[in-house]
This record gives C-alpha cells, structure tokens and sequence, in this order.
C-alpha cells in the first residue's frame, strides 16, 4: 500500500487505482525527490499524469498552499477527490480530467513546482515543455520523472538541470526555470 511519507498526513494510504496502467511514485522516490527539494511550504503546485496523486498529495502533506492534479482518466480523478474530501483539502485543490496537453487550456496562473510523471511509454511532448517553461515562476522548479534508460536530459531552453536520481528502475530529473 502507497501511503503519505511525511508532514501533516504522514502514514495516510493515497487511493487505490485497480484499472489502468498506473505506476505510482514509490515511498523510497518520494522520500528522495522530496528530501533533494527541501522545503515546498507555501508552494503553489501543478502536478501533471497525478494518477493517484501521490506526487501532489505528498507535496500538500509537506506544506504547499494549493495544487492542481490533471490526469487524463476520469476514474483516477474521482479516487482523487474522495481522498481530498476525506482530508479536509477541497479548498486546496483543484483536480482536471482530460488528455494533455489540450487540458492545459484551463490552467491559469504560474506554479513554484510542477510534477511530471508520464507513462514511461511516453515522452514528455515540446508543447508541454513550453507551458512548464512559462508557467514556472522565476527560478520555479520542474520534476520531470522517467524510466531510468531515458534519454539523460529534456534540453529544452528555459529548463536547466538542476539536480538527477536514480532510483531502482526511475529517474528523476529536477530542473530549474531560468529567471524571468
């Protein structure tokens, strides 16, 4: 069972998707990524393929403000929002369903973090990249998760890497939005 690693609902199970291939971030990656950024208090947060939202919840549980959670199933986003009214977080977050990147369409306003953690089938896409880039705040940070046999960096303009782990079969880059 995947659960909250730290802060407020630390030990809380995220929910539990039996359909679809989802892959949820484990423990042991959440623990590191999380450790490597430090403190997300006060963050406003965008967290990109959410599935179960462990990424996202995870980052609320740490002391980010706000998060919008998109997936592209409307199952997952519904397991979502039971586990946000559960905990007393409606007022925090805001969940989309539909397929990138149209979905982005309905995004407003500029993020400290955005989460990306596709089906490692699947490459990141240029227009997603370019409505990370813009929607960071000056020196934002952008985690972008990955197979560990991925190409080693995004190289995308705007986007520098910051930081990389590997953990077990994951990558997990972090990169840092130029100053605006």
């Amino acid at each position: 069972m995947t659960r909250i690693v730290a802060g407020e609902w630390k030990g809380h199970p995220l929910p539990k998707l039996k359909t679809g291939s989802v892959r949820p971030t484990t423990d042991r990656a959440r623990t590191i990524l999380f450790d490597t950024l430090g403190s997300v208090e006060g963050f406003e947060v965008l967290d990109l393929y959410s599935g179960t939202g462990a990424l996202g919840f995870e980052a609320l549980s740490r002391g980010a403000i706000t998060l919008i959670s998109v997936d592209m199933d409307r199952q997952y986003i519904q397991k979502q929002k039971r586990w946000i009214q559960e905990h007393d977080a409606a007022d925090q977050v805001r969940l989309l369903s539909g397929k990138l990147p149209g979905a982005l369409r309905r995004i407003q306003g500029e993020f400290d973090l955005i989460l990306a953690d596709p089906p490692y089938t699947k490459h990141i896409a240029t227009e997603i990249l370019a409505f990370v880039q813009d929607k960071l705040v000056s020196e934002g940070i952008f985690v972008y998760e990955c197979d560990r046999r991925s190409e080693s960096d995004l190289n995308y303009p705007g986007l520098v890497l910051f930081k990389e782990k590997l953990v077990a079969e994951t990558r997990i880059q972090i990169y840092k939005a130029d100053q605006k």
